[in-house]
């Protein structure tokens, strides 16, 4: 059925148009829809005190536990930061970094060995300083570089090849569902809120979401875990980022590569939780970051390295057994993500 509608372009002068009213009706809805997604509001807070943030991005973050509100104009400006660091620890090959014992003994080995000529691996290997190849997996710790709260926690690094694309790994990553197949601790994680507009960017593209102005997937996620010896459940709620890597990243990646990006977020602006659920230890994660680069191999078979990078606080376990776990658990994240693939046919 047409309709005639009264329209004015000045506010002045007005003209006749014929609609047709289904049309005219679903539009109507899609923009109400639309319109609930732009004001929807997630509560949440975000430690920014190492994000080099300004009071154009948000005025707050004058100490370091001033948090920032993820429903203001700041939202952005956090992704940007947390790209910023994650891109720097994935990358950052200087000497600041200690190799647990086996990876000391497999980076001496390597080195002797081009030194005298040998290559490296039959297979792949990136073309990168400390490059995983084979069945290795790398593992460095470091001493925090970013100065405020939890800066005298430990960060740990891990690398490996996953025989799968970068493209497979990061949406294998970004998939809530599939957490328990290659986390043995972990209960569950859901997504609680897609800050991207749905269906108008993608992780693969570089396209920009028009809802935030950023390319890839932005989301809350809650996720909880059952390490062995723990008696309540951890419980862990996380500003979630993912994107694709171009060359103005000034990231060394043969095709393809993504970087994801991760810390705690809170229900309140001091940096504590609602007190709703007190059955669970509300863990904090300063920052996780996922570097997937692709990498060429001879046989032509698809391969990817994996750089992950964990700097996380764990209340009410001493700091020097929480360094044991998380080498532990970091070397874990690689060799299950790893089998994960290799079971596939």
């Amino acid at each position: 059925m047409l309709v005639e509608i009264e329209a004015s372009i000045d506010g002045t002068s007005s003209y006749n148009i014929l609609f047709d009213e289904s049309k005219l009706r679903n539009s109507t809805c899609q923009s109400r829809r639309k319109s609930s997604i732009k004001t929807q509001r997630t509560n949440c807070y975000i430690r920014a005190q190492d994000l080099r943030l300004t009071d154009e991005n948000l005025n707050l973050c004058k100490s370091e536990h001033a948090l920032v509100s993820l429903d203001g104009s700041g939202l952005v400006a956090v992704i940007s930061g947390l790209v910023t660091i994650g891109l720097k620890e994935a990358t950052d090959e200087s000497n600041r970094w200690c190799a647990t014992s086996s990876t000391d003994k497999i980076l001496t080995k390597r080195y002797k060995d081009m030194k005298n000529g040998v290559r490296v691996n039959e297979g792949a290997t990136g073309s990168w300083e400390n490059a995983a190849s084979g069945k290795d997996v790398l593992i460095w710790s470091s001493k925090c570089t970013r100065p405020g709260h939890g800066s005298d926690y430990p960060v740990v690094k891990a690398r490996g090849l996953i025989p799968a694309s970068a493209s497979e790994v990061v949406d294998l990553l970004r998939d809530s569902s599939q957490v328990v197949k290659y986390n043995k601790m972990s209960i569950g994680r859901v997504d609680q809120f897609i800050l991207t507009q749905q269906g108008t960017t993608s992780v693969h593209s570089l396209q920009k979401c028009p809802q935030l102005g950023v390319v890839g997937e932005v989301k809350i996620m809650s996720s909880k875990s059952q390490p062995p010896l723990v008696r309540k459940p951890l419980e862990f709620k996380t500003l979630f980022y993912a994107r694709l890597l171009d060359k103005s990243d000034d990231v060394e990646f043969d095709k393809v590569a993504y970087i994801t990006v991760g810390r705690s977020v809170w229900e309140t602006p001091e940096g504590t939780t609602d007190g709703k659920d007190s059955s669970t230890t509300r863990c904090e994660i300063l920052l996780s970051v996922n570097l997937v680069r692709d990498v060429t191999t001879d046989s032509g078979t698809q391969c990817c390295e994996l750089t992950s990078i964990t700097h996380a606080v764990s209340p009410g376990v001493p700091m020097f057994l929480g360094k044991q776990m998380g080498l532990m658990a970091a070397e874990n994240y690689i060799k299950d993500i790893r089998a994960m693939f290799e079971k596939q046919p």
